[in-house]
Order: structure tokens, then sequence, then C-alpha cells
């Protein structure tokens, strides 16, 4: 299996396109890769953005918060990327080639540097999987390439991939979480603090609680790239400052709108909006790690309770789908699976209630960020909703990094989430869900729940994959720690100005195409 497309020719293949895509990915992850618009690109301009939440560390072997990602993905570069379609294109890998079921060989650029000013070879390919593989480090990343046993330079831009077995979202992992470091970087510098990557764009400042500045990189390995001087990223906590800072022209690009407004916003002469498509599930996370949530048919009962129609209408007003896997339509990992499909049906709710010794007066708590008032929103209808059984919901809405740690430290019972890496689905059920993973927050924990994530990520075959993947939502479904009740449909919205925003089913905020016209 080959794949040796280089950028010119994906770029000649794509270029003009305006093919709409949603928010990740993943990662999601929103993964935005934003390709070439029609007409000449523009060099120069500041690109002031308004995200959603605040980032809270820039170290790619982190990931922590896809805040974070959208900032630094930036600053980084990955060996493989994803396109609107779907397909893998070049990064810093030009072209790859699997040898046998166990090994990969991944060319790379010669031309690209860090901007320390150290040159990228194949011993940062090696240095950055080495560092992630080490279980000393400790880091979170370390999930996703539980596969690779180590990452050999072969030569100066030639590095080799050693499989402990085969592994069908090899591509898909590389694509949506290998942000390539450098280690002289890492040692003069904090990554938490500092990233030093070889992307388009390097970073400059970073204002705590106000703007993250980054700076065009004049030794960018694309030529011509990137277009802009500056990208500041701003975080403001409500979708309607947004909106006002895009009228206003505080911003010319913001992530999201007051979603009641969005038919209206689409008619509007000085704002436009890229297409998109539904590719960022948001969910509910049930703490099964202590009662009374550990026990399956109090999970089952709110399961039965949930109303996904209710939510999607009353909070998101057709900005999301209603669905209760992680890749709906038109993703090709789409099942159509639901065991709850016939919800609400709150006789059932109760008797499950009634199994697990629960009657009326159980109190439980919803976590969420209160930078999201959307999924605020969606906890305050969840309350309604769940008081129709006899469980009492209280809010509570914190701040990013206190959320976090909540979530951490299992202090909750009812989280709400999204989640950015969908690019393939066992980025989503194998982080939140394997008993290793340390994103597991809801604390669910079963060897059969890992003999599964197991089977479907070292599975090679992309047929047997498909296969067996609907039977994998219906089991985690059943099992009720993450309840998925709709998908973001991602799109962004811009001045008239801004060129080049095509959102992608990666979910990365990616600028080095954007420019100003």
């Amino acid at each position: 299996m080959t794949d040796t497309i280089t950028r010119r020719e994906w770029l000649h293949r794509t270029g003009g396109l305006a093919v709409g895509a949603g928010v990740s990915s993943l990662v999601g992850e929103c993964g935005v890769r934003l390709a070439v618009a029609q007409g000449q690109g523009k060099r120069g301009g500041v690109l002031r953005v308004a995200t959603v939440d605040k980032p809270v560390n820039m170290d790619p072997g982190y990931a922590q918060l896809y805040s974070s990602l959208q900032v630094y993905q930036n600053v980084y570069n990955k060996l493989v990327y994803v396109d609107e379609t779907g397909q893998f294109i070049p990064g810093l890998a030009k072209s790859w080639k699997q040898e046998d079921d166990k090994t990969w060989l991944f060319d790379l650029v010669d031309n690209a540097v860090f901007h320390n000013g150290e040159p990228f070879t194949a011993k940062d390919v090696a240095f950055t999987f080495a560092r992630i593989l080490d279980t000393k480090n400790k880091l979170p990343m370390r999930i996703f390439f539980t596969p690779i046993e180590g990452v050999e330079a072969v030569g100066p831009y030639q590095a080799r991939f050693h499989l402990s077995r085969p592994c069908g979202p090899l591509l898909a992992m590389l694509s949506q979480a290998t942000e390539v470091v450098n280690e002289k970087a890492l040692k003069e510098k904090d990554p938490k603090l500092f990233p030093i990557g070889t992307g388009p764009y390097r970073f400059a400042e970073w204002v705590k609680d106000d703007h993250i500045t980054l700076e065009r990189w004049e030794k960018y390995h694309r030529a011509g790239r990137p277009y802009l001087d500056k990208i500041i990223f701003y975080a403001p906590a409500d979708d309607t400052v947004r909106l006002t800072g895009l009228q206003t022209g505080r911003f010319n690009w913001i992530q999201t709108v007051p979603p009641q407004r969005i038919g209206e916003l689409e008619r509007a002469r000085d704002m436009k909006s890229s297409p998109g498509r539904p590719y960022f599930p948001f969910y509910f996370m049930l703490n099964a790690s202590k009662p009374p949530l550990a026990d399956k048919r109090l999970r089952q009962a709110i399961a039965w309770a949930l109303d996904r129609s209710e939510i999607v209408k009353l909070v998101y007003y057709g900005s999301h789908v209603v669905t209760a896997e992680p890749t709906p339509e038109p993703s090709p990992w789409a099942t159509g699976v639901n065991v709850h499909k016939n919800a609400p049906d709150l006789a059932k709710a109760r008797q499950l209630m009634n199994e697990a010794g629960v009657g009326g007066g159980l109190s439980l708590t919803y976590l969420v960020k209160s930078q999201v008032p959307v999924l605020v929103k969606t906890g305050e209808i969840l309350r309604e909703q769940l008081k129709k059984i006899g469980i009492t919901l209280e809010v509570q809405p914190l701040e990013s990094g206190q959320y976090f740690e909540a979530l951490v430290g299992k202090k909750f019972d009812i989280a709400g989430a999204w989640w950015s890496v969908t690019v393939d689905p066992d980025l989503f059920y194998n982080p939140m869900q394997h008993s290793t993973s340390p994103w597991n927050f809801t604390g669910f924990k079963s060897e059969e729940a890992d003999k599964r994530l197991d089977a479907f990520r070292y599975t090679a075959s992309a047929a047997a994959r498909k296969k067996m993947y609907p039977e994998l939502v219906r089991w985690f479904q059943e099992e009720g720690s993450l309840l998925i009740f709709s998908n973001e449909i991602q799109r962004y919205w811009m001045k008239p100005n801004v060129n080049g925003v095509v959102p992608l089913p990666s979910l990365e905020l990616r600028f080095e195409d954007v420019w100003l016209a």
C-alpha cells in the first residue's frame, strides 16, 4: 500500500474547491485544513480570530483541550494531513509506503526549519515518538500510539515506523495527533508556554486570559506560504460577543455565532460563512467510577430519559444534527445504530431506576465549561428532562482549567463535552473508553471493552473494521457511560475579504492558506 501524492499535486487537484466539511475531529481535530481559494493569494495582513475557549497548554504531547490545539497546530507540522474528502495528504512526509504489516517508511521534506533555527530531519520524528512512547514522560498522547514500538531515522529524510502489530487507523492517528517537536527547543524553553515547531507561524506572545499572537515564519518550507503577517487568537466566552466583534471589526474570523441567528446571518452582507458538515460530536459523560452511576441500570435510565431532538431544537436551532454516534452521515463510518431510538421512554427509565434500587429524590451534578453557553443551556434542558424521572440535576459551570481538573479527578456525575478527533472512530472510542487511557474521564473500565477496542484498532483490513464497527457502537451505547446526543455542523464566519477557509474532518484550525483581499 503506497501513497506518493505530492503536496503540489494535491494543491493542483483541490485548488478552487469550496467543499463543505465539519468541525471535528477531532481533532476535530474541527480539523480545518484551510485550502487554497479561487484567485491569487495576497500576502500581508492580520487575522483576528475568536475561538470558543481559552487555551491552557501549548505542548502537543499533552493535547490538553481542543482550544490549545487550535492555536499550536499552526505552530507545528504533522507528517500527514487529511483533506476535505477524507483522503490522507502530505505534510512533513512527502510520501509513504507500507513495507509489510508492521513496517511503514516515510520520505520527508528536506527544507523545513524549526523556529529556533534547527533544520528538520528524521531525527526529530524519531525523538517526537520516543518522547511520546516513553512511559516516564506520562504524556496522554501515548494512548493514540500504543501500536508503535519505535521510529527509526533511516537517513536524514527517511523515517521507518516499527509496529508491534498491524494497525488499521495508523494514518488517521498521524493526521490527527503527531505534531513534530525538536529536542533542543524543548530543552531550552517550556513547551507548555513556548511552542516551537516547523509550522507556518511562530509563537510570539501569550497574554493570559486575553490573546495569543502568532507571526509568519519566513523560512516555512512551502514556498509562498503563509500569506498572513500575524494571527491573533482571542477566546471570548459568549457567542454574542464573538458575533458583535465580527460585526464591529474587532475580529475578522470567528468560530461560532448564536445558533438561533444562523438563518439571518447567512443573508447578511457584512460577513460570509463556510459550508459545513457534522464532524463534531457533543455528548454527556456519566461517571461510572463510583456510585450511583457505577450501576449500568441507572446510566441506561438516563439514556432512556434523554430527548436528543428537544435539546437540538431548543439549544442548537438546527446547527446540530441529532445522532447517537460520533460519526453520522456523511461520514463513511456512519452506522445509524441507536439502541435508544424510541427515547424518551420515561416508563422504561423509571423501571431501570427501580431495578437499580434508586427511587425518587436522587441528586446529581452536571459539570460544564462556563465559556460554552450552549452546553450550559444543554445542561438546563437535561435537568428538566431528568426531573421527569425523579432526578434532580445541579448545573455547575466552571472555568476551563477547573473543569479539566474536575474531569481528571472524577469530581462529577455528568459532564457536557465534545470531542475533536473523529477522522477514524478509533480515535474517539479508544481514548474515551479504554481502561488505560488518560482521557477515560468516565472511569468506565471493562476487560470486554478493552478487548473490543483492541480488536478494532489492531485489525489492518479496512473492510473488516467497517464490518465490526456497528457492533462496537451498539455495545458502548448499551453500556451508557458516553451518551452522544448531537453532532455540530461545523462552519466558520468571517468578513467578506477573508479567503481560503475550508473546515476539515480533522477539525484542525490551520491558517497557512488564508489570505485577505
